[in-house]
């Protein structure tokens, strides 16, 4: 090839990387690029190769970069949606969440702000970010397990519970501060230059000995940012409040709001529950129709924007509910007293009144501030007693409200609302420690106040959505299913006798009412909500996928919930005339509120997932040697999942401990496989298991397969 061509060959390849300086791409895909004649693949692989030696370029396993990326962005390292790191930069275009590889962070961590370069993938719109330099750190602390090593106790190890963390901490025998082999730690990371390297770090507090109980549930309120205490300018905020007397609900207050202290309003709550959100009313009016009252604690009375209450609520976010114990939202003064709707005391309220006519149509709803006087604190159990009884207080109110949640629930599910059962578990706690634990039962009274609260919730939204005026607002959405989890669902389901169409959320909600009743109803049901998107909160609205609405937000539980508490001040303001500034205001916040409570909800869930698996464990010890009854409700590579059918606690049968054969995963058809017999065993089997072995620290419960 001539010299003049091949120069002309080089520029093109040097210009195309220099107008697009964040391309990595692989010989093939660049070649392609180039629309240049087959015969010169040679030619661009020496070009390639010397822009490489010059320098121009970096090759980057089997990807060609351009080595003179000048483009750097500010960032916070984060945790995305897959639970992997990620950058949260900051680019002219607003703000963007990009995966990071593990290689690729240096020694960053979560929290850190970071500068980094964005790569984007030649034939695809894959981006992702490189960290090039960390910004600044935030204080890490790390929860573990301390072991010394082999070679002695002149130094030891702080291996993480988050196993997301990735390299275990090395401690001099200077920072130890008395801690022992095998105790769980709190250790902060002083210095970490190198990322092959461990960090350096220091005990900061002794929790007790691993795989204790009592300790496990001290490392798990650590390792998820947890804690009880208030700060003490939360303190003496919730103090001087009370010394001012603005805890007392004045006669001024009382003329500003509609009075119903007379009317019969009452709540229905779990038997153990201490802050009552929630009080509801109902009328029959002379058109025959339903006037629903749905009456929510008026937490934002109290709880000023801006307040130190209010900072330490948002950074919060939720109340989190760890079994036996809770870490609540706002301090319990308010929570457990001054905002909860106690029996026979006035209360502030926000109210959501509906007109509902017997078909379940929504004929009229309105929203105003009001003081009640809750005359019955009803338990589940009780209201549900009276309904199989019917006999009892209120009795004939309560089978009003049961026909009317009939009425809404079947609406609900001609509009296309997926039922989900409850895979919850209810344990009877005694010091601490489980005595017994078995499925919750979902009872009509449950029902019947999550039919309230869901179209009570449903007309806020309208309330605020039909507005003159367009108004800034926080919207409880789920997306729509991603089509491949759902033909995964389709695919599995299928060897139950099920149809789900993958086109079709009609099916979907055919397939729940189908297996309802059935011995894999709990499996299938915990399956098909893993094959869903997840419900987030956003100041754009897109519906809600799983309940079928197109209008959503959560009012509902403003003392355990920080949106619920913002969508009050909302409902407020527009009832006082939404201004420019306020809606300036809220349009600037809402976004960084949406993301900060969706991700603390996040951080609960899986906070409260953990506590139950501990407890769960320690429940599992007492029953080492048992054979139980179980239905197998996974399948992975290292062994089989089972379901306990009394108590719904999963452990595992490892294949490395099935003796009889050796087992393959057959991931295609949801089974395991023997090579040489040929025994199966799928989803959904009924077996029998002994229980092997426990481990509370690693939350492990072993099983091995009992022949039946």
């Amino acid at each position: 090839m001539p010299g003049k061509k091949t120069e002309e060959l080089k520029q093109q390849i040097s210009g195309l990387f220099k107008k697009n300086p964040s391309l990595s791409v692989k010989f093939n895909m660049l070649f392609n690029k180039l629309r240049v004649n087959k015969s010169l693949k040679a030619d661009v692989r020496n070009i390639l190769a010397e822009l490489v030696r010059e320098g121009e370029l970096q090759k980057n396993g089997k990807y060609y970069e351009y080595n003179g990326r000048t483009d750097f962005y500010e960032g916070i390292i984060t945790l995305d949606k897959k639970n992997e790191y990620a950058a949260e930069i900051t680019t002219e275009q607003g703000t963007i969440i990009l995966p990071i590889k593990k290689k690729n962070l240096l020694t960053a961590l979560t929290g850190d702000k970071v500068e980094v370069t964005i790569i984007e993938y030649a034939g695809s719109n894959e981006r992702e970010a490189i960290v090039e330099n960390i910004v600044e750190r935030v204080k890490h602390t790390i929860v573990g397990k301390l072991e010394f090593s082999s070679k002695g106790e002149d130094y030891a190890f702080v291996i993480p519970d988050d196993r997301k963390f990735r390299k275990d901490i090395f401690i001099p025998k200077s920072a130890l501060k008395g801690a022992v082999h095998g105790d769980k730690v709190i250790c902060e990371i002083v210095n970490w230059e190198y990322q092959d390297l461990s960090p350096e770090g220091k005990i900061t507090k002794i929790l007790g000995k691993a795989g204790d109980v009592t300790t496990e549930f001290k490392a798990l309120i650590k390792k998820y940012g947890l804690t009880k205490t208030f700060p003490k300018i939360v303190r003496e905020e919730l103090k001087k409040l009370e010394d001012d007397g603005l805890f007392e609900i004045s006669e001024t207050e009382i003329k500003t709001r509609k009075d119903l202290r007379n009317e019969l309003i009452f709540t229905i709550d779990p038997v153990d529950a201490k802050d009552f959100d929630d009080a509801i009313s109902l009328d029959i009016l002379s058109s025959g129709n339903y006037y629903l009252g749905v009456h929510i604690a008026d937490v934002s009375h109290y709880v000023k924007e801006g307040s130190a209450l209010d900072e330490e609520a948002l950074l919060r976010g939720t109340s989190v509910y760890l079994m036996n114990d809770v870490v609540p939202m706002l301090p319990e003064k308010l929570s457990n007293d001054i905002c909860s709707l106690k029996e026979k005391v006035d209360r502030l309220v926000f109210s959501c009144f509906m007109e509902i006519d017997k078909k379940g149509n929504i004929h009229k709803y309105d929203v105003c501030k009001s003081v009640i006087n809750s005359k019955k604190r009803f338990t589940y159990e009780e209201v549900q007693n009276i309904l199989d009884k019917q006999e009892g207080k209120f009795l004939h109110k309560i089978n009003e409200m049961n026909e009317l949640h009939k009425i809404l629930f079947k609406r609900r599910l001609d509009e296309g609302s997926l039922d989900f059962e409850s895979t919850e578990v209810k344990a009877e706690i005694e010091n601490g420690l489980i005595k017994s634990i078995k499925p919750k039962e979902r009872l009509d009274s449950m029902r019947m106040i999550e039919d309230f609260m869901l179209v009570a919730n449903k007309c806020v939204t309208l309330f605020v959505e039909r507005q003159k005026r367009k108004v800034p607002f926080i919207y409880r959405i789920h997306d729509i299913p991603d089509k491949k989890r759902i033909a995964e669902l389709s695919q599995f389901v299928k060897q139950f006798g099920l149809r789900v169409d993958p086109e079709n959320k009609r099916s979907i909600q055919k397939m729940l009412l189908e297996v309802e009743g059935r011995p894999e109803e709990y499996l299938i049901n915990d399956i098909t909500i893993r094959a869903m998107s997840k419900a987030i909160y956003s100041e754009e609205n897109i519906g809600h996928y799983g309940l079928g609405f197109d209008h959503y937000t959560h009012f509902t539980s403003p003392i355990r919930r920080y949106p619920d508490l913002i969508v009050h001040r909302i409902l407020f303001d527009i009832l006082n005339g939404m201004n420019a500034k306020k809606t300036a205001h809220y349009s600037k916040v809402l976004p960084d509120i949406s993301k900060q409570s969706t991700d603390r909800e996040i951080n609960a869930v899986q906070a409260e997932r953990e506590a139950i698996k501990i407890l769960q464990c320690q429940y599992m010890e007492n029953q080492v040697g048992m054979i139980l009854n179980g239905i197998v409700s996974g399948i992975s590579e290292y062994g089989i999942y089972v379901e306990i059918t009394e108590s719904m606690i999963e452990g595992m049968v490892r294949l490395r401990d099935m003796n009889d054969d050796y087992y393959i995963l057959d991931q295609q058809n949801y089974q395991i496989v023997g090579r040489n017999r040929r025994k199966k065993y799928r989803i959904g089997d009924k077996v029998k298991v002994k229980v092997h072995k426990v481990d509370t620290e690693h939350r492990w419960i072993d099983l091995a397969f009992v022949k039946q």
